[in-house]
């Protein structure tokens, strides 16, 4: 997890803590999951997460999220 976050962070220049506190965050609203420094696994979107982005990304029914930044 801690490379993805680390490419993540060089492309997009965002602070790697941003990241880490955000991916925390995540993890602990069940929306993604991620092993840790013992147990190593691949990062993945949990069910509610999957909802979740598909509120967010469904436009057929008319339906639009808009969040400022």
């Amino acid at each position: 997890m801690t490379s993805l976050l680390r490419s993540l962070s060089e492309e997009w220049e965002i602070p790697l803590s941003t990241l880490k506190l955000n991916a925390r965050i995540l993890r602990e609203l069940n929306l993604i999951s991620y092993g840790s420094i013992r147990e190593k696994r691949d990062a993945r979107v949990e069910k509610l997460g999957s909802f979740v982005l598909g509120l967010l990304e469904d436009e057929d029914d008319g339906a639009l999220l808009r969040f400022a930044d």
